[in-house]
């Protein structure tokens, strides 16, 4: 599995999405509801990419290694994530959801963060970077997810999932933090 992940990574990332995004097309006949379940479903993948790159992340820390599962998984995740927000800016601007741009920043920024770490993960000689990384795009998806379980996304009422994920998300900060804790 690992060696399929670091030779096929990114290609496989790509073409996740892309498979989805066909499904989607064939199985739903309004172009609105195409982008805004491919924006959904994208980002659920995206979730589950995260998960695995902080769990490989810890544990390549505690192994002392430099990091070749996580430098591939980051990698992917920021592939996967920007095809997302390619969906997400497209089911915005088709169904004309407002934006409060206030609230957009932290997620900007996450954004950034999420595109940009894996250029740089080779060349941080200090952990703490990562973890700040890690807990903050960490925080965003629980904010995220806290404002779907509230109901405050247009056209996106609360649902199972969101409440799942948002205890996953908890948890797996909390169970990471404390297997890397237990490193020192």
């Amino acid at each position: 599995m690992a060696r399929v992940l670091l030779h096929y990574g990114y290609m496989l990332g790509a073409a996740s999405q892309a498979v989805l995004f066909v499904v989607i097309y064939f199985s739903v006949a309004d172009w609105n509801e195409v982008f805004r379940l491919a924006a959904r479903f994208s980002g659920r993948f995206s979730l589950t990419l995260y998960l695995l790159s902080f769990y490989f992340f810890a544990t390549e820390f505690k192994r002392n290694s430099n990091y070749p599962i996580t430098k591939k998984l980051m990698g992917v995740f920021a592939v996967v994530h920007i095809i997302h927000f390619i969906f997400l800016a497209t089911s915005i601007y088709l169904n004309a959801i407002p934006i409060v741009f206030t609230r957009l920043a932290g997620g900007i920024l996450a954004y950034l963060m999420i595109v940009i770490y894996p250029f740089y993960i080779d060349k941080i000689q200090h952990h703490w970077v990562s973890l700040i990384y890690f807990y903050y795009v960490g925080f965003v998806m629980i904010m995220t997810y806290i404002s779907r379980v509230q109901g405050a996304f247009v056209g996106a009422a609360p649902e199972a999932f969101h409440f799942v994920a948002l205890a996953l998300l908890l948890l797996c900060l909390l169970v990471f933090g404390l297997k890397l804790r237990n490193k020192r």
